[in-house]
Protein backbone atom coordinates (compact mmCIF):
# COMPACT_ATOMS: atom_id res chain seq x y z
CA UNK A 1 0.00 0.00 0.00
CA UNK A 2 1.44 3.35 -1.06
CA UNK A 3 1.31 5.83 1.79
CA UNK A 4 0.54 9.54 1.45
CA UNK A 5 3.32 11.93 2.54
CA UNK A 6 2.50 14.68 5.03
CA UNK A 7 4.32 17.90 5.88
CA UNK A 8 3.88 19.18 9.42
CA UNK A 9 4.33 22.88 10.10
CA UNK A 10 4.87 23.75 13.75
CA UNK A 11 4.28 27.42 14.56
CA UNK A 12 6.30 28.22 17.66
CA UNK A 13 4.55 30.14 20.42
CA UNK A 14 7.43 32.61 20.54
CA UNK A 15 6.80 33.45 16.89
CA UNK A 16 3.02 33.87 16.81
CA UNK A 17 2.57 35.55 20.19
CA UNK A 18 4.34 38.41 21.94
CA UNK A 19 6.05 36.16 24.40
CA UNK A 20 8.35 38.73 26.00
CA UNK A 21 5.96 41.72 26.16
CA UNK A 22 5.53 41.92 29.93
CA UNK A 23 3.03 44.79 29.71
CA UNK A 24 0.62 42.91 27.43
CA UNK A 25 1.07 39.72 29.43
CA UNK A 26 0.31 41.49 32.72
CA UNK A 27 -2.84 43.00 31.23
CA UNK A 28 -3.90 39.58 30.01
CA UNK A 29 -3.29 37.98 33.40
CA UNK A 30 -5.22 40.78 35.14
CA UNK A 31 -8.16 40.05 32.83
CA UNK A 32 -7.85 36.34 33.65
CA UNK A 33 -8.18 37.16 37.36
CA UNK A 34 -11.23 39.32 36.70
CA UNK A 35 -12.81 36.64 34.55
CA UNK A 36 -12.27 33.96 37.18
CA UNK A 37 -13.76 36.24 39.86
CA UNK A 38 -16.89 36.66 37.68
CA UNK A 39 -16.25 40.37 37.11
CA UNK A 40 -14.83 39.96 33.60
CA UNK A 41 -16.52 39.11 30.32
CA UNK A 42 -15.50 36.51 27.74
CA UNK A 43 -15.39 39.26 25.12
CA UNK A 44 -12.88 41.24 27.20
CA UNK A 45 -10.73 38.14 27.69
CA UNK A 46 -10.81 37.42 23.97
CA UNK A 47 -9.63 40.97 23.22
CA UNK A 48 -6.63 40.53 25.52
CA UNK A 49 -5.79 37.27 23.75
CA UNK A 50 -6.04 39.08 20.42
CA UNK A 51 -3.56 41.69 21.71
CA UNK A 52 -0.99 38.96 22.39
CA UNK A 53 -1.12 37.40 18.91
CA UNK A 54 1.56 38.49 16.45
CA UNK A 55 -0.62 38.93 13.38
CA UNK A 56 2.26 40.24 11.29
CA UNK A 57 4.08 36.91 11.53
CA UNK A 58 0.89 34.88 11.33
CA UNK A 59 -0.40 36.55 8.18
CA UNK A 60 2.94 36.34 6.40
CA UNK A 61 3.18 32.63 7.20
CA UNK A 62 -0.35 31.91 5.96
CA UNK A 63 0.15 34.01 2.83
CA UNK A 64 3.24 31.97 1.92
CA UNK A 65 1.55 28.69 2.79
CA UNK A 66 -1.54 29.54 0.75
CA UNK A 67 0.66 30.31 -2.26
CA UNK A 68 2.54 27.02 -1.84
CA UNK A 69 -0.70 25.01 -1.64
CA UNK A 70 -2.05 26.73 -4.74
CA UNK A 71 1.07 25.66 -6.66
CA UNK A 72 1.02 22.14 -5.11
CA UNK A 73 -2.68 21.26 -4.71
CA UNK A 74 -1.93 17.60 -3.83
CA UNK A 75 0.34 18.55 -0.96
CA UNK A 76 -0.91 17.44 2.46
CA UNK A 77 -0.27 19.85 5.31
CA UNK A 78 -0.84 19.64 9.07
CA UNK A 79 -0.42 22.78 11.18
CA UNK A 80 0.50 22.64 14.86
CA UNK A 81 0.83 25.83 16.89
CA UNK A 82 2.13 26.50 20.35
CA UNK A 83 0.30 28.47 23.01
CA UNK A 84 3.12 30.96 23.55
CA UNK A 85 2.44 33.72 26.07
CA UNK A 86 -1.28 32.88 26.09
CA UNK A 87 -0.67 29.45 27.60
CA UNK A 88 2.78 29.50 29.21
CA UNK A 89 2.38 32.72 31.21
CA UNK A 90 -1.10 31.64 32.29
CA UNK A 91 0.07 28.27 33.62
CA UNK A 92 2.89 29.90 35.58
CA UNK A 93 0.48 32.56 36.89
CA UNK A 94 -2.09 30.03 38.05
CA UNK A 95 0.49 27.73 39.63
CA UNK A 96 2.45 30.46 41.42
CA UNK A 97 0.64 29.69 44.70
CA UNK A 98 1.33 25.96 44.32
CA UNK A 99 -2.09 25.34 42.85
CA UNK A 100 -2.58 22.14 40.93
CA UNK A 101 -3.56 21.90 37.28
CA UNK A 102 -6.47 19.75 38.42
CA UNK A 103 -8.16 22.88 39.82
CA UNK A 104 -7.33 25.38 37.05
CA UNK A 105 -7.35 23.37 33.81
CA UNK A 106 -10.74 24.71 32.58
CA UNK A 107 -9.52 28.30 32.21
CA UNK A 108 -6.32 27.14 30.47
CA UNK A 109 -8.25 25.02 28.00
CA UNK A 110 -10.63 27.94 27.38
CA UNK A 111 -7.87 30.43 26.56
CA UNK A 112 -5.86 28.16 24.23
CA UNK A 113 -9.10 27.18 22.47
CA UNK A 114 -9.87 30.88 21.87
CA UNK A 115 -6.34 31.38 20.56
CA UNK A 116 -6.74 28.36 18.27
CA UNK A 117 -9.99 29.66 16.78
CA UNK A 118 -8.39 33.03 16.07
CA UNK A 119 -5.49 31.31 14.28
CA UNK A 120 -7.81 28.99 12.34
CA UNK A 121 -9.94 31.96 11.24
CA UNK A 122 -6.84 33.81 10.05
CA UNK A 123 -5.80 30.76 8.00
CA UNK A 124 -9.27 30.55 6.43
CA UNK A 125 -9.08 34.24 5.47
CA UNK A 126 -5.96 33.38 3.45
CA UNK A 127 -7.72 30.61 1.54
CA UNK A 128 -6.45 27.71 3.67
CA UNK A 129 -9.11 25.10 4.49
CA UNK A 130 -8.10 24.96 8.13
CA UNK A 131 -10.07 22.90 10.65
CA UNK A 132 -9.33 22.64 14.35
CA UNK A 133 -8.49 19.22 15.80
CA UNK A 134 -8.46 18.42 19.53
CA UNK A 135 -5.13 17.57 21.11
CA UNK A 136 -6.41 14.29 22.51
CA UNK A 137 -6.79 12.90 19.00
CA UNK A 138 -3.03 12.39 18.93
CA UNK A 139 -2.10 12.81 22.58
CA UNK A 140 -2.79 10.28 25.28
CA UNK A 141 0.19 11.38 27.26
CA UNK A 142 1.85 9.72 30.19
CA UNK A 143 4.11 12.64 31.22
CA UNK A 144 6.35 12.58 34.25
CA UNK A 145 7.12 16.28 34.58
CA UNK A 146 4.71 18.55 36.42
CA UNK A 147 4.19 20.82 33.44
CA UNK A 148 5.73 19.09 30.46
CA UNK A 149 5.51 16.01 28.29
CA UNK A 150 8.53 13.80 27.62
CA UNK A 151 6.80 11.00 25.76
CA UNK A 152 3.35 10.72 24.32
CA UNK A 153 1.21 8.00 22.91
CA UNK A 154 -1.65 8.33 20.52
CA UNK A 155 -5.07 6.98 19.81
CA UNK A 156 -6.49 5.65 16.56
CA UNK A 157 -6.00 8.15 13.72
CA UNK A 158 -8.28 6.51 11.14
CA UNK A 159 -10.65 9.51 10.87
CA UNK A 160 -7.78 11.99 10.78
CA UNK A 161 -6.02 10.08 8.00
CA UNK A 162 -9.25 9.72 6.03
CA UNK A 163 -9.84 13.47 6.17
CA UNK A 164 -6.31 14.41 5.16
CA UNK A 165 -6.06 11.86 2.31
CA UNK A 166 -9.56 12.30 0.86
CA UNK A 167 -10.11 16.05 1.28
CA UNK A 168 -8.14 19.27 0.95
CA UNK A 169 -8.60 20.12 4.63
CA UNK A 170 -5.63 21.33 6.68
CA UNK A 171 -5.88 20.01 10.26
CA UNK A 172 -4.74 22.41 12.97
CA UNK A 173 -3.62 21.05 16.36
CA UNK A 174 -2.48 23.22 19.25
CA UNK A 175 -0.66 23.15 22.57
CA UNK A 176 -3.15 22.37 25.27
CA UNK A 177 -3.79 20.96 28.72
CA UNK A 178 -4.89 17.36 28.63
CA UNK A 179 -5.58 14.46 30.92
CA UNK A 180 -3.19 11.57 31.34
CA UNK A 181 -2.89 8.62 33.68
CA UNK A 182 -0.91 10.94 35.96
CA UNK A 183 -3.60 13.66 35.97
CA UNK A 184 -3.84 16.95 34.09
CA UNK A 185 -0.66 17.91 32.25
CA UNK A 186 0.55 20.47 29.73
CA UNK A 187 0.74 18.99 26.24
CA UNK A 188 3.52 20.80 24.40
CA UNK A 189 2.96 21.31 20.68
CA UNK A 190 6.63 20.44 20.09
CA UNK A 191 5.97 16.75 20.70
CA UNK A 192 2.85 16.48 18.52
CA UNK A 193 4.80 15.62 15.32
CA UNK A 194 6.47 12.72 17.14
CA UNK A 195 3.12 11.53 18.49
CA UNK A 196 1.70 11.65 14.97
CA UNK A 197 4.59 9.78 13.39
CA UNK A 198 4.21 6.84 15.77
CA UNK A 199 0.67 5.99 14.74
CA UNK A 200 0.24 6.95 11.11
CA UNK A 201 -0.78 4.00 8.92
CA UNK A 202 -2.07 5.25 5.56
CA UNK A 203 0.17 8.31 5.65
CA UNK A 204 3.71 9.08 6.78
CA UNK A 205 5.48 12.15 8.07
CA UNK A 206 7.80 13.12 5.24
CA UNK A 207 8.95 16.48 6.58
CA UNK A 208 8.47 18.76 9.57
CA UNK A 209 9.14 22.49 9.63
CA UNK A 210 9.52 24.10 13.06
CA UNK A 211 9.06 27.86 12.76
CA UNK A 212 10.46 29.66 15.76
CA UNK A 213 12.04 32.93 16.83
CA UNK A 214 15.52 33.65 18.18
CA UNK A 215 15.89 37.37 18.70
CA UNK A 216 19.02 39.03 17.36
CA UNK A 217 20.58 35.84 15.97
CA UNK A 218 20.11 33.31 13.22
CA UNK A 219 17.10 31.11 13.84
CA UNK A 220 17.76 27.46 14.56
CA UNK A 221 19.48 25.25 17.12
CA UNK A 222 22.62 26.31 18.97
CA UNK A 223 25.25 24.37 20.87
CA UNK A 224 23.94 25.99 24.06
CA UNK A 225 21.44 28.67 25.04
CA UNK A 226 21.90 31.41 22.38
CA UNK A 227 21.93 34.02 25.14
CA UNK A 228 25.53 32.99 25.76
CA UNK A 229 28.15 34.66 23.56
CA UNK A 230 30.01 31.41 22.91
CA UNK A 231 26.88 29.62 21.63
CA UNK A 232 27.53 28.34 18.10
CA UNK A 233 24.88 27.93 15.43
CA UNK A 234 24.27 24.34 14.24
CA UNK A 235 23.53 24.15 10.53
CA UNK A 236 23.07 20.39 10.19
CA UNK A 237 22.30 17.52 12.55
CA UNK A 238 22.73 14.00 11.17
CA UNK A 239 20.93 11.28 13.10
CA UNK A 240 22.02 7.67 13.04
CA UNK A 241 20.65 5.02 15.42
CA UNK A 242 19.37 7.69 17.82
CA UNK A 243 22.84 9.30 17.93
CA UNK A 244 23.64 12.71 16.49
CA UNK A 245 26.48 14.50 14.74
CA UNK A 246 26.24 18.29 14.69
CA UNK A 247 27.88 20.47 12.05
CA UNK A 248 28.34 24.23 11.76
CA UNK A 249 27.98 26.38 8.67
CA UNK A 250 31.56 25.55 7.65
CA UNK A 251 30.95 21.79 8.09
CA UNK A 252 32.96 21.81 11.34
CA UNK A 253 31.88 19.31 14.01
CA UNK A 254 30.09 20.92 16.97
CA UNK A 255 28.95 19.57 20.33
CA UNK A 256 25.40 20.15 21.52
CA UNK A 257 25.19 20.85 25.24
CA UNK A 258 21.99 19.69 26.91
CA UNK A 259 20.22 21.19 29.86
CA UNK A 260 19.66 24.55 28.25
CA UNK A 261 17.62 27.08 30.15
CA UNK A 262 14.07 27.96 29.20
CA UNK A 263 12.58 31.40 28.79
CA UNK A 264 10.86 33.23 31.64
CA UNK A 265 7.45 32.45 30.20
CA UNK A 266 8.06 28.81 29.21
CA UNK A 267 6.62 25.77 30.99
CA UNK A 268 7.74 23.11 28.52
CA UNK A 269 11.15 21.64 27.93
CA UNK A 270 14.18 23.57 26.72
CA UNK A 271 15.91 22.86 23.40
CA UNK A 272 17.45 19.65 24.74
CA UNK A 273 13.96 18.20 25.11
CA UNK A 274 12.85 19.47 21.72
CA UNK A 275 15.92 17.93 20.10
CA UNK A 276 15.02 14.49 21.49
CA UNK A 277 11.78 14.66 19.54
CA UNK A 278 13.58 15.80 16.38
CA UNK A 279 15.97 12.86 16.72
CA UNK A 280 13.07 10.43 16.95
CA UNK A 281 11.53 11.95 13.82
CA UNK A 282 14.82 11.48 11.97
CA UNK A 283 14.99 7.88 13.14
CA UNK A 284 11.62 7.44 11.43
CA UNK A 285 13.04 8.98 8.23
CA UNK A 286 11.43 12.41 8.68
CA UNK A 287 13.49 15.42 7.56
CA UNK A 288 13.05 18.44 9.83
CA UNK A 289 13.92 22.13 9.67
CA UNK A 290 14.13 24.64 12.53
CA UNK A 291 13.85 28.04 10.86
CA UNK A 292 12.55 31.60 11.22
CA UNK A 293 9.48 32.84 9.37
CA UNK A 294 11.60 34.69 6.76
CA UNK A 295 13.05 31.30 5.79
CA UNK A 296 9.68 29.52 5.60
CA UNK A 297 9.43 29.39 1.80
CA UNK A 298 12.89 27.90 1.41
CA UNK A 299 12.12 25.27 4.03
CA UNK A 300 8.87 24.39 2.24
CA UNK A 301 10.96 23.76 -0.88
CA UNK A 302 13.50 21.63 0.99
CA UNK A 303 16.22 24.28 1.02
CA UNK A 304 19.47 24.24 2.95
CA UNK A 305 18.30 26.76 5.52
CA UNK A 306 18.17 27.16 9.31
CA UNK A 307 19.02 23.98 11.21
CA UNK A 308 18.27 20.77 9.32
CA UNK A 309 17.79 17.47 11.15
CA UNK A 310 18.10 14.53 8.77
CA UNK A 311 18.62 10.77 8.87
CA UNK A 312 22.21 10.01 7.91
CA UNK A 313 21.26 7.15 5.60
CA UNK A 314 18.07 5.40 4.61
CA UNK A 315 17.70 2.39 6.84
CA UNK A 316 17.29 -1.09 5.44
CA UNK A 317 15.23 -2.50 8.32
CA UNK A 318 11.80 -1.48 9.58
CA UNK A 319 10.08 -3.08 12.57
CA UNK A 320 6.29 -2.89 12.98
CA UNK A 321 4.66 -4.02 16.21
CA UNK A 322 1.51 -5.93 15.24
CA UNK A 323 0.55 -7.25 18.67
CA UNK A 324 1.90 -6.34 22.11
CA UNK A 325 -0.64 -8.05 24.36
CA UNK A 326 -0.49 -11.16 26.52
CA UNK A 327 -2.62 -14.31 26.25
CA UNK A 328 -5.50 -12.52 28.01
CA UNK A 329 -5.52 -9.49 25.68
CA UNK A 330 -4.86 -7.29 28.71
CA UNK A 331 -5.71 -3.69 27.92
CA UNK A 332 -7.18 -4.81 24.58
CA UNK A 333 -3.76 -5.69 23.19
CA UNK A 334 -3.49 -8.07 20.25
CA UNK A 335 -1.60 -11.34 20.57
CA UNK A 336 2.13 -11.56 19.97
CA UNK A 337 3.52 -10.75 16.54
CA UNK A 338 6.11 -8.38 15.08
CA UNK A 339 6.69 -7.68 11.37
CA UNK A 340 10.24 -7.00 10.18
CA UNK A 341 11.01 -5.70 6.71
CA UNK A 342 14.57 -6.22 5.49
CA UNK A 343 15.01 -4.99 1.93
CA UNK A 344 12.51 -7.14 0.01
CA UNK A 345 12.09 -9.79 2.72
CA UNK A 346 9.24 -9.86 5.21
CA UNK A 347 9.62 -11.68 8.53
CA UNK A 348 7.09 -12.47 11.26
CA UNK A 349 8.27 -12.98 14.81
CA UNK A 350 5.53 -15.29 16.08
CA UNK A 351 2.04 -15.48 14.61
CA UNK A 352 -0.68 -15.11 17.23
CA UNK A 353 -4.43 -15.32 16.53
CA UNK A 354 -4.67 -11.57 15.77
CA UNK A 355 -1.77 -11.45 13.32
CA UNK A 356 -3.82 -11.61 10.11
CA UNK A 357 -6.15 -8.88 11.39
CA UNK A 358 -3.17 -6.68 12.37
CA UNK A 359 -1.51 -7.14 8.98
CA UNK A 360 -4.68 -6.16 7.12
CA UNK A 361 -5.22 -3.13 9.36
CA UNK A 362 -1.83 -1.88 8.16
CA UNK A 363 -2.51 -2.63 4.51
CA UNK A 364 -0.15 -5.62 4.55
CA UNK A 365 -0.76 -8.98 2.88
CA UNK A 366 0.30 -12.49 3.78
CA UNK A 367 2.23 -12.44 0.50
CA UNK A 368 4.48 -9.81 2.11
CA UNK A 369 5.78 -12.51 4.46
CA UNK A 370 8.69 -14.75 3.47
CA UNK A 371 9.72 -16.13 6.87
CA UNK A 372 7.81 -16.93 10.06
CA UNK A 373 9.80 -17.53 13.24
CA UNK A 374 7.90 -19.34 16.00
CA UNK A 375 9.29 -19.04 19.53
CA UNK A 376 7.11 -21.72 21.17
CA UNK A 377 3.79 -23.53 20.76
CA UNK A 378 1.46 -21.56 23.04
CA UNK A 379 -1.67 -20.35 21.27
CA UNK A 380 -1.05 -16.62 21.64
CA UNK A 381 2.25 -17.01 19.75
CA UNK A 382 1.37 -19.81 17.37
CA UNK A 383 -2.42 -19.91 16.97
CA UNK A 384 -2.61 -17.53 14.01
CA UNK A 385 -0.79 -19.78 11.57
CA UNK A 386 -3.91 -21.63 10.28
CA UNK A 387 -5.59 -18.31 9.43
CA UNK A 388 -2.38 -17.11 7.78
CA UNK A 389 -2.10 -20.26 5.65
CA UNK A 390 -5.80 -20.19 4.72
CA UNK A 391 -5.60 -16.55 3.63
CA UNK A 392 -2.39 -16.87 1.67
CA UNK A 393 -3.73 -19.99 -0.09
CA UNK A 394 -7.30 -18.98 -0.97
CA UNK A 395 -7.24 -15.19 -1.06
CA UNK A 396 -3.70 -14.39 -2.19
CA UNK A 397 -3.20 -17.44 -4.43
CA UNK A 398 0.36 -17.53 -3.22
CA UNK A 399 3.05 -19.00 -5.45
CA UNK A 400 6.25 -17.74 -3.86
CA UNK A 401 7.97 -19.82 -1.16
CA UNK A 402 7.24 -19.56 2.57
CA UNK A 403 9.66 -20.73 5.24
CA UNK A 404 8.46 -21.49 8.78
CA UNK A 405 11.26 -21.71 11.33
CA UNK A 406 10.89 -22.98 14.86
CA UNK A 407 11.78 -25.53 17.54
CA UNK A 408 11.81 -29.29 16.91
CA UNK A 409 8.49 -30.72 15.70
CA UNK A 410 7.53 -27.38 14.10
CA UNK A 411 6.14 -29.05 10.95
CA UNK A 412 3.89 -31.50 12.82
CA UNK A 413 2.66 -28.77 15.16
CA UNK A 414 1.67 -26.51 12.26
CA UNK A 415 0.00 -29.26 10.23
CA UNK A 416 -1.86 -30.69 13.24
CA UNK A 417 -3.27 -27.30 14.22
CA UNK A 418 -4.19 -26.50 10.61
CA UNK A 419 -5.99 -29.84 10.31
CA UNK A 420 -8.01 -29.27 13.49
CA UNK A 421 -9.33 -25.92 12.25
CA UNK A 422 -9.54 -26.46 8.48
CA UNK A 423 -9.30 -30.20 7.88
CA UNK A 424 -10.23 -30.36 4.21
CA UNK A 425 -7.80 -27.77 2.88
CA UNK A 426 -5.10 -28.69 5.39
CA UNK A 427 -5.02 -32.23 4.05
CA UNK A 428 -4.28 -30.97 0.55
CA UNK A 429 -0.78 -30.23 -0.66
CA UNK A 430 0.36 -26.64 -0.20
CA UNK A 431 -0.09 -24.80 -3.54
CA UNK A 432 3.19 -22.97 -2.94
CA UNK A 433 6.62 -24.12 -1.73
CA UNK A 434 6.37 -24.34 2.05
CA UNK A 435 9.57 -25.25 3.86
CA UNK A 436 9.84 -26.07 7.56
CA UNK A 437 13.19 -25.43 9.16
CA UNK A 438 14.19 -26.57 12.65
CA UNK A 439 16.50 -24.17 14.46
CA UNK A 440 17.65 -24.76 18.03
CA UNK A 441 20.20 -23.23 20.39
CA UNK A 442 22.46 -26.21 19.78
CA UNK A 443 22.45 -25.98 15.98
CA UNK A 444 24.50 -23.58 13.89
CA UNK A 445 23.01 -20.18 13.08
CA UNK A 446 20.82 -20.19 9.99
CA UNK A 447 21.85 -18.04 7.02
CA UNK A 448 18.75 -17.22 4.99
CA UNK A 449 17.48 -14.27 2.91
CA UNK A 450 20.59 -12.25 3.70
CA UNK A 451 20.06 -12.76 7.44
CA UNK A 452 21.81 -14.74 10.13
CA UNK A 453 19.37 -16.15 12.69
CA UNK A 454 20.56 -17.73 15.93
CA UNK A 455 18.32 -19.38 18.54
CA UNK A 456 18.74 -19.01 22.32
CA UNK A 457 17.21 -21.23 24.99
CA UNK A 458 14.47 -19.41 26.93
CA UNK A 459 12.76 -20.37 30.19
CA UNK A 460 9.04 -20.85 29.53
CA UNK A 461 8.06 -24.14 27.87
CA UNK A 462 10.47 -26.99 27.08
CA UNK A 463 10.80 -25.82 23.46
CA UNK A 464 10.74 -22.05 24.08
CA UNK A 465 13.49 -20.08 22.39
CA UNK A 466 14.38 -16.53 21.46
CA UNK A 467 16.05 -15.34 18.28
CA UNK A 468 18.83 -12.97 17.36
CA UNK A 469 18.52 -11.67 13.79
CA UNK A 470 21.55 -10.03 12.21
CA UNK A 471 22.34 -8.32 8.92
CA UNK A 472 25.63 -6.75 7.88
CA UNK A 473 25.03 -3.71 10.06
CA UNK A 474 21.91 -4.35 12.16
CA UNK A 475 20.86 -6.73 14.91
CA UNK A 476 17.55 -7.46 16.62
CA UNK A 477 16.86 -9.65 19.67
CA UNK A 478 13.50 -11.31 20.31
CA UNK A 479 12.74 -13.23 23.50
CA UNK A 480 9.31 -14.73 22.92
CA UNK A 481 8.01 -15.70 26.39
CA UNK A 482 10.56 -16.34 29.10
CA UNK A 483 11.47 -16.00 32.72
CA UNK A 484 14.84 -14.67 33.76
CA UNK A 485 17.74 -16.62 32.27
CA UNK A 486 21.37 -15.74 31.78
CA UNK A 487 20.85 -16.53 28.08
CA UNK A 488 19.15 -13.13 27.78
CA UNK A 489 22.54 -11.45 28.14
CA UNK A 490 24.16 -12.79 24.94
CA UNK A 491 20.81 -12.58 23.16
CA UNK A 492 20.51 -8.84 23.80
CA UNK A 493 24.15 -7.67 23.97
CA UNK A 494 25.14 -5.04 21.38
CA UNK A 495 21.83 -5.12 19.50
CA UNK A 496 20.16 -2.08 18.01
CA UNK A 497 16.75 -3.28 19.16
CA UNK A 498 15.65 -5.85 21.72
CA UNK A 499 11.97 -6.92 21.71
CA UNK A 500 11.38 -8.55 25.07
CA UNK A 501 8.36 -9.73 26.98
CA UNK A 502 7.31 -7.77 30.09
CA UNK A 503 4.38 -9.63 31.57
CA UNK A 504 4.68 -8.23 35.10
CA UNK A 505 5.87 -5.14 36.91
CA UNK A 506 6.84 -6.44 40.38
CA UNK A 507 5.62 -10.03 40.43
CA UNK A 508 8.37 -12.59 40.01
CA UNK A 509 7.39 -15.71 38.10
CA UNK A 510 9.76 -18.35 36.81
CA UNK A 511 8.31 -18.35 33.29
CA UNK A 512 7.79 -14.59 32.72
CA UNK A 513 9.82 -11.39 33.06
CA UNK A 514 9.03 -8.25 35.03
CA UNK A 515 10.04 -4.61 34.56
CA UNK A 516 12.77 -4.65 37.21
CA UNK A 517 14.47 -7.65 35.65
CA UNK A 518 14.38 -6.00 32.23
CA UNK A 519 16.02 -2.88 33.64
CA UNK A 520 19.19 -4.96 33.97
CA UNK A 521 19.27 -5.37 30.18
CA UNK A 522 18.64 -1.83 28.93
CA UNK A 523 22.34 -0.91 28.87
CA UNK A 524 23.07 -3.81 26.51
CA UNK A 525 20.95 -2.51 23.61
CA UNK A 526 20.22 0.80 21.88
CA UNK A 527 16.46 0.35 22.24
CA UNK A 528 14.44 -2.00 24.43
CA UNK A 529 10.82 -2.54 23.33
CA UNK A 530 8.55 -4.09 25.96
CA UNK A 531 5.75 -6.35 24.69
CA UNK A 532 3.50 -9.18 25.94
CA UNK A 533 2.16 -6.70 28.45
CA UNK A 534 0.05 -7.95 31.34
CA UNK A 535 -2.45 -5.92 33.34
CA UNK A 536 0.07 -5.35 36.15
CA UNK A 537 2.40 -3.58 33.71
CA UNK A 538 -0.35 -1.57 32.03
CA UNK A 539 -1.55 -0.31 35.43
CA UNK A 540 1.95 1.08 36.03
CA UNK A 541 2.46 2.45 32.51
CA UNK A 542 3.75 5.88 33.56
CA UNK A 543 7.04 4.59 34.89
CA UNK A 544 8.24 3.82 31.39
CA UNK A 545 8.05 7.46 30.36
CA UNK A 546 11.16 8.13 32.45
CA UNK A 547 13.31 5.86 30.29
CA UNK A 548 14.84 7.01 27.02
CA UNK A 549 16.04 3.55 25.97
CA UNK A 550 13.08 1.47 27.22
CA UNK A 551 9.70 2.01 25.62
CA UNK A 552 6.30 0.43 25.18
CA UNK A 553 5.45 0.46 21.47
CA UNK A 554 1.99 1.23 20.17
CA UNK A 555 0.40 -1.51 18.11
CA UNK A 556 0.89 -0.48 14.50
CA UNK A 557 3.96 1.62 15.34
CA UNK A 558 6.93 1.29 12.99
CA UNK A 559 10.52 2.09 13.85
CA UNK A 560 13.49 1.97 11.51
CA UNK A 561 17.01 0.77 12.24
Amino acid sequence: MKKTPITVIKLGGSLITFKRDKYLIDQYLDQIDRFMSSSGLLQELSLKILDLINFYHLRKIFKNLSSDLAQNPKKKIVIIHGAGSIGHSLVLHLLKNNADLETVYPIIKLTVAIQNQIIVSEAIKHGINAISFPSHLIMRGKPTEKTSVKRTDSTDLTVFEQIITETNAVPVFYGDVGHSSAGWKVFSGDVYPTALSRRLKKTYLESAIFLTNVEGKKTGIYTKDPKFNDAEFISLIEVENNKINCFGSEKEILTFQGGQTTEDFDVTEAMGGKLRNLIELANNQTHSWVVGFDEFNEALNGGNIGTRIIPKVTRGISVTFLGTGDAFASGGGKSASTFIKVKNQGILLDCGPHTLQALKNLGRKTNDIDLILISHFHGDHFGGIPFFLLETTLQQNRTKPLTIIGPPNIENQVNDLYSVLYETIANQEYPFPCKFQILTPTTSPLDICGLRIKAFKMLHTPEAQGYRIETNNSSIAYSGDTGWTEELLPLVKDTQLAILECNFFDTELEIHLNYHQLSRLKSLTDKLALIHLGSEVLDRFTVFEEEDSMFIPEEGQTIRL
